[in-house]
């Protein structure tokens, strides 16, 4: 079973528009086409069984529409779980954190630099107290990113600083918990356990193995989940990663489906 945590997709109409001005940014070249459906084959292509589908809300208007689109995608495709979003600076921010809820959505997607605040900011807790009251997930862009190369807003102190505000809320930090930030993170977030990290672009950033396992070595191993960010990252590479990783074939089988899948209860009984 292998579950990518960390995908996005793009509405047909805007999925090129977006994605180029995305390549342009990053200098990186997409894997997919950014659309459901190309998404949708690709990952079949990659052998990957089921992928996390991360929508951000760039603007505060565009919130309600995405958790309505992820709802009923998630009605139609078994295999692409999409979380929601909501935009701090939206005035109905808290309310439709109840709606994503009540409409059966796993988690929330927030980009501190797409969203443009930093990761601790105090307007932010009632998101997160909300949040942590719903037993709803975030998952968190961490560390340096193209789209602001010179203020991060998410560095490993501030986000260590959250877990232990909130220590009920699950918080996902992407990219091994920051990108960049290695070693920050080992020393500051690695053992929280109400911290998760996902693999996104360790492949691509990260590159050498002895530096994820400086963090493995702290971190419980039930809190890392296998991510590509595709369509920035193929899966085979991030799965490939992994594989290079000295660690059990147990540990490896969590990494890469099993933490994911019972994070989100994907498998009923």
């Amino acid at each position: 079973m292998i579950i990518d945590a960390h995908v996005h997709t793009f509405p047909d109409k805007i999925a090129e528009k977006a994605l180029h001005r995305l390549e342009v940014i990053s200098g990186l070249t997409r894997t997919t086409n950014g659309t459901v459906a190309d998404t949708m084959k690709y990952m079949k292509n990659m052998n990957i069984d089921k992928f996390i589908n991360l929508n951000i809300a760039t603007s505060p208007g565009q919130q309600h529409t995405i958790n309505t689109v992820a709802a009923e995608n998630n009605k139609i495709y078994p295999d692409m779980i999409s979380l929601g979003s909501v935009h701090p600076d939206a005035p109905d921010a808290i309310k439709e954190l109840y709606r994503i809820k009540s409409l059966s959505i796993k988690g929330i997607k927030l980009h501190p630099d797409y969203q443009d605040f930093f990761i601790d900011e105090q307007r932010l807790y009632p998101i997160y107290e909300v949040c942590s009251e719903l037993e709803l997930p975030i998952v968190f862009h961490a560390g340096w990113d193209c789209y602001s190369p010179n203020v991060i807003h998410a560095v490993p102190s501030a986000s260590a600083k959250v877990a232990a505000d909130f220590p009920k809320l699950k918080i996902v930090l992407a990219h091994f918990g920051g990108i960049n930030l290695w070693d920050e993170v080992e020393a500051q977030l690695a053992g929280l356990e109400n911290v998760y990290f996902d693999t996104a672009m360790a492949a691509t950033y990260m590159r050498d193995p002895k530096i994820a396992m400086k963090i493995l070595d702290k971190h419980p191993i039930e809190n890392i989940f296998l991510g590509s960010d595709c369509p920035w990252e193929s899966p085979d590479r991030s799965v490939s990663f992994i594989d290079t990783l000295p660690i059990s074939d147990d540990r490896k089988e969590k990494i890469l489906g099993q933490n994911v899948a019972a994070f989100y209860a994907l498998y009923k009984e």
